[in-house]
């Protein structure tokens, strides 16, 4: 096949889909009229009870109660015959109850010219029996509940001019046939479920006068072949995800009325040809990404009555003119970044301007342009950046109704002038600089339903004057510095269902008239300085739903009427002298949030408190509750915070609070609460966030299922009598921030699995019987910040390097352990530290440097030197190693039993020595008595023995005699040494 031939071939081909296509309509069209002229002569009466069969319950409808009678079918309700004629031209049954379905024989009333089943209650399909009735020029199935797709075959129906088939439950995309319907004069497919583009074969409707379509899924551009329908009156395509720019040929659009574009994704500029609307009545454009500057070829739109182009990205300043737009009512052009400052003489005498909404803006400057708009009823510009006071001359605007200035920086006075605008019912001025009093004009203000003035600098008294203002329902006061008492006369407003008078410096008693507020439902007089107790009138506050008293100084007992309030949901009274029981406030079974935390309640948990079911929040911490936690407790399913801390409560944990999943937050701390720590805390809680059950009596080991409450963020059970090791579980608590198990008796080391609580900034594990050497794996958990304090324990070792490594760190306790070693040089890096204990412990060496700012008592009982605690000197030789405890205790036993044999041997030798000296004292005895026996039987043989030895003793003194030498080798003499010797 040649180039040429292959081209002719990809020629036909080309059309071939659309051939296929125009040849499957004609058949279509050759069906539907062989049946049209089939069913042309079918009994009309036959037809239409056909179609009545298929609704529901038909005969119990009025509207359809004299169908099949034997009176003509034009005379049935609701059917139409030309004059003489038994033709059915028109079937109107609207607003008739119908429900059921459309029965597909509605397309064998091939005369008919009107069909309205709108606003009923009709299911199931469109028939597409429908596209037979060539003659249908009104088609009315709007407001059912009309299901699936759109029929194609309505195209078929060449003389149709209204088509409103909206407000049902249709989906899928809009039938391109439509276009074919060129009479059409009124599309409406609104408030359905379609998707896709919007058919550019929609462009050949020519006669179109109103496009609705809005409230849909749509999605593309506007296609540009809507330009043609140049006829337009009404375009509604709001609430859809249309993109793409604002088309120019909008502008060539002179008959339009209303043009409806918002709430889709449409973006870029406002085109300036929109000026050319000179019909236009409604222009709405806002909740799309509109941006650049206001276009000043708005202010040619005369007809415009209404415009609003709010929540856009609009900016740059206020071109849009009243004194132009000398129709316009409604200006809206709120949340946007529209800047600079309000015109001055915005308006001229004649502008017909009645509501100016400007709020969310990046305004500035002063209000004081607006006062010649004498016929604003409604200014919004709240949420801006306006300054300067609000003006004497505001009376000026008498018709003024609403006035919102709210979220600016005015300043100044609220001027008394403002009692002379006698229709205002809104007043909103909240979050701004304003100072001084209420001005007593105030009072003449008989139609003011709001008054917001909170978060100012305004003080002074709460007037009187202002209880004149009998249409008060809402007044917030929040965050002044009001003082004085609340006025006695508060009483008069008989419609106020909001009182919030929070963080001011009010004082005295609560008025009792405040009782006779009959429709309060809200009443807010936390933070101030009231005294006294409730007043008994507060029982006939029986609407009442919120009271929030915290931070007061009220006492005394609750008064029994309380009871008589069924509708409450919220009790705040925290932080106030309340005492006595608190029965009179569990009388409603509505309440969600019931906290009194911080009074001197006392008595027993009431359990009428249990009959709400929906309380999310109990908190009565810190008052005199005594008895066991009540195991009604369990009934609150949906509880998620529980706070009874600091009481006098007794027993055990009732096993019933398991049936509380969805608790996050359980406080028990500071009672009197015994038993071990459940293991269906740890296994049927598994929502925790926070946990605490410190200072009680728990006993045991701390449960192994603790693992399981993952969520836990703080968890804290310090001063109890827990033992048992520190389970290793504890890893899988990676959300864990708090960790405090201080004052127990828990052992066994440090579990190094701990490092896996990446998020812990505070830890304390101190005052245990904790052994070991500190795990390295502590230094894993960099985002310690507020302690470590592993102090009072038996751990031993070294101080680890990895410590080092917890620079966000603010205090370390090591202090009363047995670590040894020297103080690692990582230390230095805790440039965070600010408190520091290594004291009692067996560390030595120097300090580092970087350590020395702290106090010598952070390492005392050690032997470290260096700064602060001393210089450091060459150890003598004495000083060794430090020795451990076993080490120690073995050497002493070694001395003890050196001693012992030492003090034996000595007794031994001195029992030796002792019985030496026995026999030498025998000895000399001897010795004695034989000299004694001698001089008896010598007789004078002293006197001669005496002298020899003398010559004994002067021979020792004499040297070279030979008579000397004679006499000391004389036997005599050898014979009297020999016996003295002896002796």
């Amino acid at each position: 096949m040649d180039k040429t031939e292959r081209q002719f071939s990809i020629a036909l081909l080309l059309p071939l889909p659309l051939i296929l296509s125009s040849i499957c309509t004609c058949t279509l069209l050759l069906l539907l009229t062989l049946t049209c002229t089939a069913t042309t002569h079918a009994d009309t009466d036959a037809l239409l009870l056909t179609f009545k069969s298929a609704l529901i319950n038909p005969n119990a409808n009025d509207a359809l109660s004299d169908w099949g009678t034997s009176t003509s079918v034009c005379t049935w309700h609701g059917v139409t015959c030309p004059e003489n004629e038994d033709r059915v031209t028109s079937l109107n049954l609207s607003r008739s109850g119908l429900t059921g379905s459309i029965s597909p024989t509605i397309g064998d009333l091939l005369s008919l010219e009107i069909l309205d089943l709108s606003s009923n209650s009709l299911s199931g399909l469109i028939p597409r029996e429908l596209g037979m009735l060539t003659n249908l020029k009104v088609l009315l199935l709007y407001s059912n509940s009309l299901s699936g797709l759109i029929p194609p075959e309505l195209g078929l129906l060449q003389n149709l001019y209204t088509l409103r088939i909206g407000d049902n439950l249709l989906y899928g995309e809009i039938p391109p046939t439509l276009g074919n319907c060129t009479s059409l004069e009124t599309l409406g497919l609104s408030y359905c479920r379609l998707n896709g583009t919007i058919p550019p074969q929609l462009g050949n409707l020519r006669q179109l006068k109103l496009l609705t379509l809005q409230n849909n899924s749509l999605s593309g551009p506007i296609p540009d072949q809507l330009a043609q329908c140049t006829q337009i009156q009404v375009i509604s395509l709001n609430d859809n995800m249309l993109e793409g720019e604002l088309p120019s040929f909008i502008g060539e659009f002179s008959a339009l009325k209303t043009l409806n574009l918002a709430n889709n994704f449409l973006k870029g500029e406002i085109p300036t040809d929109i000026g050319n609307l000179t019909s236009l009545n409604h222009l709405y454009l806002f909740g799309n990404q509109l941006t650049g500057n206001i276009p000043y070829e708005l202010n040619q739109l005369s007809q415009l009555q209404i415009l609003d182009a709010s929540s856009n990205n609009l900016s740059g300043p206020m071109n849009i003119s009243p004194d132009h737009l000398i129709s316009l009512e409604f200006l809206v052009m709120s949340s946007n970044f529209l800047q600079g400052e309000i015109p001055k003489d915005f308006c001229s005498s004649n502008s017909s301007l009645r509501n100016l909404f400007l709020a969310g803006n990046a305004l500035t400057g002063t209000i004081n342009g607006l006062l010649s708009c004498t016929s604003l009823q409604s200014i919004d510009l709240s949420n801006n950046s306006l300054t300067g006071s609000i003006p004497h001359a505001i009376d000026q605007l008498t018709e003024l109704v609403n006035l919102a200035l709210h979220n600016n920086s005015l300043t100044g006075p609220i001027p008394h002038q403002i009692g002379n605008l006698t229709n205002l019912e809104i007043l909103s001025l909240y979050h701004n600089h304003l100072i001084d009093s209420i001005p007593i004009e105030i009072g003449k203000l008989k139609r003011l339903a709001l008054l917001f003035l909170y978060e100012n600098q305004m003080s002074g008294i709460i007037p009187a004057e202002l209880t004149n203002c009998t249409s008060l329902q809402e007044v917030d006061f929040f965050g002044n510095h009001f003082n004085g008492t609340i006025p006695d006369q508060i009483g008069n407003l008989k419609n106020l269902i909001v009182l919030q008078l929070r963080q001011n410096d009010l004082s005295g008693p609560i008025p009792p008239s405040l009782g006779y507020c009959n429709s309060l439902q809200q009443l807010a007089l936390a933070d101030n300085s009231l005294t006294g107790s409730l007043p008994d009138t507060f029982g006939f506050l029986t609407e009442l739903n919120l009271i929030t008293l915290y931070n007061n100084s009220l006492a005394g007992a609750l008064p029994r009427s309380l009871l008589g309030l069924k509708n409450l949901s919220i009790i705040n009274l925290s932080r106030n002298k309340f005492s006595g029981t608190i029965e009179p406030l569990t009388g409603s079974d509505l309440l969600t949030v019931f906290d009194l935390t911080n009074n001197s309640f006392s008595g027993r948990i009431p359990l009428e408190l249990f009959k709400s079911r929906n309380l999310t929040r109990i908190r009565l911490g810190h008052n005199q509750l005594t008895g066991p936690i009540p195991s009604q407790v369990g009934l609150l399913h949906q509880l998620v915070s529980l706070d009874i801390s600091d009481n006098r409560l007794t027993g055990e944990m009732p096993l019933s609070l398991s049936n509380c999943k969805g608790l996050m937050h359980l406080l028990l701390n500071g009672n009197r609460l015994s038993g071990n720590i459940p293991s269906w805390v740890f296994r049927d809680l598994v929502s925790l966030g926070e946990l605490d059950l410190s200072s009680n009596n728990f006993s045991g080991e701390i449960p192994k299922e603790i693992g399981n409450c993952s969520a836990l963020i703080k968890l804290s059970l310090y001063n109890n009598m827990l033992t048992g090791p520190i389970p290793v579980e504890i890893r899988k608590l990676t959300l864990l921030n708090v960790l405090n198990l201080q004052k127990n008796k828990l052992s066994g080391p440090v579990p190094p699995e701990i490092q896996q609580c990446k998020k812990l900034y505070e830890l304390r594990l101190s005052e245990n019987l904790l052994t070991g050497p500190i795990p390295s794996e502590l230094g894993s958990l960099t985002e310690l910040q507020v302690i470590l304090d592993l102090s009072y324990n038996d751990l031993s070792g070294q101080i680890p390097d990895t410590l080092g490594n917890l620079v966000k760190l603010e205090r370390l306790n090591l202090s009363f352990n047995q670590l040894q070693g020297a103080l690692p040089d990582s230390l230095a890096r805790l440039t965070s530290l600010h408190r520091l204990n290594l004291s009692s412990n067996l560390l030595q060496g120097e300090i580092p440097l970087a350590l020395s700012s702290f106090p010598q008592n952070s390492f005392s009982g050690n032997n470290l030197c260096g700064i602060p605690v001393g210089p450091c000197s060459d150890p003598p030789v004495s000083e060794g190693k430090h020795l451990s405890k076993a080490e120690v205790a073995g050497i002493i036993v070694v001395i003890v039993l050196v001693s012992a044999i030492v003090c034996v041997a000595l007794m031994y030798i001195m029992a030796r020595i002792w019985s030496n000296w026995r026999e030498v004292s025998v000895s000399i005895s001897d010795c004695e008595e034989s000299n004694s026996n001698s001089k008896t039987w010598v007789g004078n043989g002293d006197k001669i023995q005496a002298s020899k030895y003398r010559k004994i003793g002067s021979a020792s003194t004499r040297v070279g005699s030979s008579e000397e030498k004679h006499s000391w080798g004389s036997d005599t003499s050898v014979l009297q040494m020999k016996n003295d010797a002896a002796c």
